[in-house]
């Protein structure tokens, strides 16, 4: 009897440790390390996000430069921050050639310390993100606050994509607000005389991957270097 005690003790610290082992597991898919960081060059405060092996910025890029950026509408009022800056894909790489290098090596107009993300490295995050069972919805922010009806964002990476729209043929007119966002890359289309960007809509959960304009802005997040 005693040694019948004895087994099903240990049988119990077994089953313990498994289901302990099993929640972490479980957990680790939502467990997304969140900071924060400051760019020198104008004090502002990003949230950041560590997705994999990689720190992205949680919010998109505000940074003023001198043209080839805008605010949705040219409205600062309504669509500073959370939205960000659209910019031309020429005035994010300033002066870089493109680059599909894992990460691209390419400052741009990123923060000291950060870069602009490469399509290699976007494709990184989304094998990440499928390995993990997640997909371009759990990088949305949940709601209804910025996204048109109907959102299925969860926001579970804290990735927090909300919709920017774009603006069009060099500051003349913009679409697509709080329905679309798209983020530029470090790299060029081949192809076309585009470069590569990647998508999120409202009312899709999929993956967008798709050339765009030159002449066209589009928002920025950046990546921490290694």
């Amino acid at each position: 009897m005693k040694q019948l005690l004895v087994l099903h003790k240990y049988i119990l610290i077994f089953i313990l440790i498994f289901l302990a082992l099993g929640c972490e597991k479980e957990n680790s898919k939502s467990d997304f390390n969140t900071s924060v960081m400051v760019d020198g060059r104008d004090g502002q405060m990003y949230k950041i996000v560590k997705i994999g092996e990689q720190w992205w910025m949680a919010e998109n890029l505000n940074y003023n430069t001198p043209t080839g950026s805008w605010y949705y509408n040219n409205d600062s009022i309504n669509y500073s921050k959370p939205y960000g800056r659209l910019y031309l894909w020429e005035v994010v790489m300033n002066g870089s050639i493109s680059s599909n290098k894992n990460p691209s090596g390419v400052r741009g107009i990123s923060p000291k310390g950060w870069h602009i993300p490469s399509v290699s490295e976007w494709e990184q995050l989304y094998d990440f993100l499928t390995a993990q069972g997640l997909n371009a919805d759990d990088l949305k922010e949940a709601g209804t606050e910025h996204w048109l009806f109907p959102n299925a964002g969860t926001n579970k990476t804290n990735f927090t994509a909300i919709p920017t729209g774009t603006v069009y043929n060099s500051g003349n007119s913009f679409a697509n607000i709080d329905y679309q966002t798209t983020f530029l890359t470090s790299t060029l289309d081949n192809n076309t005389t585009g470069v590569w960007g990647y998508g999120i809509d409202c009312d899709k959960s999929n993956k967008i991957k798709v050339p765009l304009g030159l002449q066209n802005g589009w928002s920025i997040r950046c990546v921490k270097d290694k």
